[in-house]
């Protein structure tokens, strides 16, 4: 009968650690997450919003004028439950839209990922008398059910063309 007594507190430690371990996993390991990978020229820049805590709202990106940039969007789904919703992208200006990129439905088995991608290009978000010398700036709206994520894309002015030089007379 002492034995037991002696093994209960033994028992009830382990549970309890072993509770706190699975608050641990389910708290931060668990549930829907989003990344956006964003390829211009030669860079790909990589956006994680649930990995840090948002002190600056803004996530942005630079694309250079005439340019496409090349967009994936992945959904990671770490439940036990598949996971379903529509992926709605657009590109605003002002508070105005400017085109609708993307309307997709999307659904996503327990602990499985799905990515989603897209293109945008720059030739076509400008207007037609926008100066060279002119940067834009436009707002890239994911809708992902009731999550909406906003990107800013920079649209750098044209690089200044090279000055020729004129070698000087020999003498």
């Amino acid at each position: 009968m002492t034995a037991r007594r002696r093994n209960l507190y033994l028992y009830l430690t382990l549970v309890c650690f072993f509770g706190i371990i699975a608050i641990f996993i389910v708290d931060g390991y668990m549930g829907i997450y989003d990344t956006m990978y964003i390829t211009a020229g030669e860079i790909e820049q990589r956006i994680e919003p649930e990995a840090r805590p948002r002190v600056d709202p803004i996530w942005s990106t630079g694309i250079a004028r005439g340019e496409k940039a090349f967009i994936r969007y992945e959904v990671d789904n770490r439940r036990f439950s598949a996971y379903e919703a529509d992926i709605e992208v657009s590109v605003w200006r002002m508070q105005n839209k400017v085109s609708d990129v993307l309307s997709q439905h999307l659904v996503i088995e327990a602990f499985d990922k799905a990515e989603v991608e897209w293109e945008i290009d720059t030739a076509e978000l400008l207007p037609p008398d926008a100066p060279a010398e002119q940067s834009f700036d436009y707002t890239l709206t994911i809708k992902r059910g009731e999550i909406e994520r906003n990107i800013i894309l920079y649209i750098n002015p044209s690089p200044s063309p090279a000055i020729k030089t004129v070698p000087a007379p020999p003498r």
